[in-house]
């Protein structure tokens, strides 16, 4: 008699397998996430790293960095009602472009980049300077193209909306002003949003998700004027100052922004311009994405923020405990994050508590 035999598994052992896979996927799920953030992070790292050559080589040919960004005129920095009405609003991401094999880029645009040359004539309008004119299409066409080193491979994908003119409505930041003042108890940041300019033709704009470091901006506050960083409103220093002021390895040069998400929608709707990119604020402290406000330094890593210091290296700052909201007093991981961003301070604390 010949026997027959099925084929094929029964529904229990079908079921064993599905569990089986199940389990070695939720196994593995976490060391392929593990890889893949290593993996971004390097690359972040040599993103950072690049950015610091970029502005080594710079000052070879100019015999001083970039400037942080060409804001108010000096005499402006910290007239609050009156600094927004002058100056290119210009960082200086885009004077590195030749020296990251976009001289293409950087010669369509339409800029005087003269450090003593204050106009009224932002980077995004064209004439008439005066008040609000229409876009510049030139600078903007330069400024819609994504270039990948200037964005963190772990940083989210994502388009920042037009239309709502509203600060908490999110938008991409054109220009921003990092600065501090006698008569006011901290820094401030004055930004620049999309709305200001009628070019919803010239949209959306490339991001970047670094900046150049600040520190607590520029002033005349007897406290947080001591904590400038290297990028600050037409600034013109050289490597060779800020050795023989804190040491090029102490201090910090380029770092990690992610934008923020808006109080209105609760999604990732701010974004700073890679035009923009040029000197960001460290009062805040280091924070975290999703969480952080667009004006300072933040991370999508789990560590900390990686920076790039100004002899070069790529390190990462823990978050640590230097979040600084303004009314309670700062801790000690915020004087040593200032430390750091400050190329002139002359404190000597060690930092290694929060160095990864």
């Amino acid at each position: 008699m010949k026997s027959k035999y099925r084929s094929g598994l029964t529904l229990v052992e079908l079921l064993v397998v599905i569990a089986v896979l199940a389990a070695l996927m939720a196994l593995l799920l976490p060391a392929v996430q593990k890889v893949r953030e290593a993996a971004n992070k390097m690359q972040c790292a040599s993103n950072l790293r690049q950015l610091g050559i970029a502005a080594h080589n710079f000052h070879n040919d100019h015999g001083r960095l970039p400037p942080g960004y060409l804001g108010p005129s000096p005499a402006n920095n910290t007239n609050v009602s009156g600094l927004i009405d002058e100056g290119q609003w210009i960082g200086h991401f885009p004077l590195l472009l030749p020296y990251l094999e976009e001289a293409t880029t950087f010669k369509q645009l339409q800029v005087n980049w003269n450090l003593d040359y204050v106009s009224q004539e932002k980077w995004f309008w064209s004439r008439p300077a005066a008040g609000p004119g229409p876009p510049n299409v030139a600078n903007y066409t330069a400024a819609m193209r994504r270039l990948s080193f200037f964005i963190c491979p772990s940083s989210p994908s994502y388009t920042p909306p037009v239309g709502d003119p509203r600060p908490e409505g999110g938008g991409t930041i054109l220009g921003l002003h990092v600065f501090n003042s006698v008569g006011i108890a901290s820094p401030g940041t004055i930004t620049w949003k999309d709305e200001f300019g009628s070019a919803s033709a010239f949209r959306p704009l490339g991001r970047t998700t670094y900046s150049g470091v600040a520190g607590c901006g520029v002033g005349d506050h007897p406290f947080f004027s001591r904590f400038a960083g290297i990028y600050t409103n037409r600034s013109r220093l050289s490597p060779v100052q800020v050795s023989v002021c804190d040491g090029a390895s102490n201090t910090l040069l380029y770092g990690e922004v992610t934008g923020s998400q808006s109080s209105l929608s609760g999604t990732d709707t701010y974004g700073i311009a890679w035009m923009a990119g040029g000197g960001l604020g460290t009062y805040l402290g280091l924070q975290r994405a999703r969480t952080a406000p667009f004006y300072t330094f933040s991370s999508w890593h789990t560590a900390g923020v990686q920076f790039c210091f100004a002899d070069g290296s790529v390190r990462t700052v823990r978050f640590g405990n230097s979040i600084w909201d303004q009314a309670s007093p700062q801790t000690q991981d915020w004087h040593l994050l200032q430390q750091l961003a400050g190329y002139r301070d002359g404190q000597t604390a060690d930092v290694s508590s929060l160095m990864e």
